[in-house]
């Protein structure tokens, strides 16, 4: 294809002025949210990310599977500490068992978020 025949598929009016054509730029798009995304490669970043997903968590903003899985696994773990904890006659290890109930905590708190979000729906 000749160079002319390609620039006639794009102007196709040889008697258009040169002064009459015009380049519309569109506006510069902001993004939706516009809180910058932390990294997770800082250590501060990964504090900013984590504290991010539990507020989502405990907000009641995670799907179900999530917390269903999240009840099995930590509240095994939590199971499996707690009958050690019951077995052996040393007091420290109730320190784990209190550290690992931090995630039932969270938990907790996203599954009757999650109910009182469901019946608000509802009504």
């Amino acid at each position: 294809m000749s160079e002319k025949d390609e620039l006639n598929r794009f102007l196709p009016d040889e008697n258009l002025n040169n002064d009459k054509l015009s380049v519309e730029i569109p506006a510069e798009q902001h993004p939706v949210s516009p809180q910058k995304v932390p990294s997770g490669f800082d250590p501060m970043g990964e504090i900013q990310l984590r504290g991010q997903a539990y507020r989502g968590l405990a907000g009641g903003r995670a799907p179900w599977w999530i917390l269903i899985s999240g009840w099995f696994v930590f509240g095994s773990l939590v199971g499996v500490l707690i009958h050690i904890a019951l077995t052996s006659p040393s007091l420290t290890i109730w320190i784990f068992v209190i550290i690992m109930a931090i995630p039932l905590l969270i938990l907790w708190r996203g599954t009757t978020a999650k109910l009182s979000n469901k019946g608000s729906r509802e009504r």
